[in-house]
């Protein structure tokens, strides 16, 4: 006999998750150790997203070194909150969730905060994470990169976001943040060819979307089809589960290359 499925209610239970894990912590500890409660916060996220990762990948945090020519100094990235590498590549070191490699096998990374308010803020954040991801695609043009908060006190921020995105990007792509989740419910998607549905044209672009409880889930299944080898059409409604997929949820758009901030 069938058994009976609900997929959309089984994704937002992947956000309901993280959520009710951040929640525990924080009435543990109240609100005086941040260090803490943000080392947690990370920590949920990447137990997480390897629960639904292609094993071949370890999900840790860590830093990206870079070697140096005769003449010019060795230097490291900051230590980086998720940093996702397939385990068939070498590590230069690496002890329990701790990675260090070089940055051709860097195949994913995430900056992770408890909370973000106002365009300095998301800007900060996004402009350090663009610097990071630009000096690994130098090496690694497919590495993908993305910013994950959990909480927000500004009411519809996805146009704030994509401003900041199209600025701290300046127009090359080797800049370009691949997926921003805030909160339950804000999501934004770097389209590199252009949404096909979109009417935009093949340029990159950013959309940003209202994902009632989804935009958590939307975030980690986005790192999980970067990450794996092959999907399907016929099986995308297991991982993108709105009826009629996401595109009828849109918000607003930003493209790469100059313009503002549109409605769709």
């Amino acid at each position: 006999m069938p058994i009976n499925q609900d997929l959309l209610a089984y994704h937002r239970s992947i956000g309901d998750e993280l959520n009710i894990s951040e929640k525990r912590i924080r009435n543990l500890i109240g609100s005086s150790h941040w260090l803490t409660d943000g080392e947690h916060k990370e920590s949920i996220l990447r137990k997480v997203i390897a629960e639904f990762c292609p094993e071949i990948f370890r999900i840790g945090t860590g830093f990206v070194c870079y070697p140096a020519a005769l003449d010019e100094q060795e230097i490291s990235s900051t230590q980086l909150d998720i940093l996702v590498t397939s385990k068939t590549n070498p590590t230069l070191y690496k002890s329990g969730e701790l990675h260090f490699v070089t940055p051709e096998y860097a195949s994913a990374v995430v900056e992770v905060k408890s909370r973000l308010n106002g365009a300095a803020e998301f800007r900060n954040v996004l402009r350090k994470l663009s610097l990071e991801v630009r000096k690994i695609r130098d090496y690694n043009p497919n590495c993908w990169a993305g910013l994950f908060v959990y909480n927000t006190e500004m009411i519809n921020p996805d146009s704030v976001i994509l401003r900041v995105l199209q600025e701290i990007t300046n127009e090359d792509p080797l800049c370009a943040i691949n997926s921003v989740c805030v909160g339950k419910s804000t999501f934004v998607r770097y389209w590199g060819n252009g949404q096909p549905n979109s009417d935009l044209g093949d340029f990159p672009t950013w959309h940003s979307y209202e994902l009632e409880n989804l935009a958590q889930a939307y975030f980690i299944n986005n790192i999980v089809s970067h990450l794996s080898e092959s999907s399907s059409e016929h099986t995308s409604n297991a991982w993108f589960p709105i009826e009629g997929s996401k595109e009828l949820h849109r918000l607003n758009y930003v493209y790469l290359s100059g313009g503002n901030v549109e409605r769709f």
